[in-house]
């Protein structure tokens, strides 16, 4: 589907924005939780860190220590990330004090990195001697802030290991509202007109790998993770949290819609009812992850809903009859033929399989876990599979 009403707000802007609905969210869920109305899920929240931090890597090619480009390690680097937090999210304790340690690492030590470099870095250096001490005073206020409420998430962690009892729920949701505060006035100046950034001096993005293809991706282990602990949870070797499995699967629904403007299959403009809608997601993905069975049954029925919708959308775009005008001119032949017919066959195969997830989840309790687990790794790994020969056919140029 063709774009044309695409709103240009930079990537990074649109970060800091999912960034900052995710603390506000969690600082406003534990506020309440503070007052007793429900029970937090503390492995959610070091789940949900963990997240952030890997997407951050694989979307914008920022490490823990510097501003670098989106390469092949760095995005490596990113999906172990994003896995380690899939998994401490899923399963209860299953990974012990890794996430935490993690956490401490990435944010604590990696916020301070980041604060020092901004001194250290060659690259302010050069803004002060091209825009003057103002604009140099100005992105030092705005970028160290934020580091510096990055490394107090690691701060707070050890804190949270070894003096729990030193610090209240209410200080901890006092601290995510301000941080939020801080994340959206960092994103607001960023979008003004004008405004100077570090981001304009170093390139974020590298052609390793399609951003579009990057937040698919997250589907591929999100499914491969899912299906492969649930067959461990059929087995009875593990605890499962199905609740913030669903709320994570609607938080990336959103940060994608977000980055890229769509929504597994469904692609749309990302004007700004699609931004609003990708907040809206955003905020109850986090939600459910932080308390994992408040929303369910309506997170279960809804991604029935969806997973169902979008591959019929997905068989429709693939089966309707082309018109003339949508007929490519250039005509494959010989291994160019097998490659369009095997990835047209996987992109069918990924409509069923979406399907049959949706059915699946409205009929949950009449079907053994086993077949749902199943079903789930081997979406996964079809996704898999689809990435790669599509990228072979981009790079043929047989597809755009």
């Amino acid at each position: 589907m063709k774009k044309n009403n695409e709103i240009k707000i930079p990537l990074d802007v649109i970060f800091l924005l999912a960034c900052g609905v995710m603390m506000f969210v969690l600082g406003i869920v534990l506020l309440f939780v503070a007052r007793g109305f429900f029970p937090h899920y503390q492995h959610g929240i070091y789940g949900l860190f963990l997240i952030i931090c890997g997407l951050h890597l694989q979307i914008l090619g920022k490490t823990p220590v510097r501003h670098t480009l989106r390469t092949w390690p760095v995005l490596a680097f990113g999906i172990i990330v994003t896995i380690i937090g899939l998994v401490s999210i899923f399963v209860p304790g299953i990974l012990g004090d890794i996430p935490k340690i993690l956490v401490i690492i990435l944010y604590g030590a990696g916020g301070i990195l980041l604060l020092l470099n901004i001194f250290l870095s060659n690259d302010m250096y050069q803004l002060w001697k091209t825009h003057g001490k103002k604009v140099y005073t100005h992105l030092i206020y705005r970028y160290a802030t934020v580091y510096i409420f990055t490394s107090f998430i690691g701060i707070t962690t050890i804190i949270q290991i070894f003096l729990p009892e030193i610090i209240h729920i209410e200080l901890f949701a006092a601290f995510f509202l301000l941080f939020s505060i801080n994340l959206f006035y960092l994103a607001y100046n960023l979008q003004k007109p004008g405004q100077i950034s570090t981001e304009s001096t170093i390139p974020i993005s590298h052609s390793c790998m399609s951003l579009r293809t990057v937040m698919e991706m997250q589907y591929g282990f999100f499914m491969l993770v899912s299906g492969s602990l649930l067959v461990l949870k059929s087995i009875g070797l593990i605890p499962f949290a199905y609740g913030a499995q669903m709320g994570t699967l609607v938080l990336l629904l959103g940060v994608q819609a977000l980055v890229v403007g769509d929504m597994l299959t469904l692609q749309f403009d990302r004007n700004w009812l699609i931004i609003l809608i990708g907040i809206i997601f955003v905020s109850f993905g986090t939600i459910t992850i932080i308390v994992p069975d408040i929303f369910i049954i309506y997170l279960a029925l809804f991604i029935s809903l969806f997973n169902i919708m979008g591959g019929f959308y997905l068989l429709y775009r693939l089966l309707k009859p082309r018109s003339k005008s949508e007929k490519e001119v250039y005509k494959p032949e010989g291994n160019d033929i097998l490659i369009l017919i095997f990835l047209v066959l996987l992109a069918i195969l990924t409509g069923i399989l979406m399907i049959l997830i949706g059915i699946s989840l409205l009929i949950f309790d009449q079907i053994p876990v086993l077949n749902f687990a199943i079903i789930l790794a081997f979406f996964g790994l079809t996704l898999f599979v689809l990435f790669y020969v599509r990228s072979i056919a981009e790079k043929k140029q047989l597809i755009g």
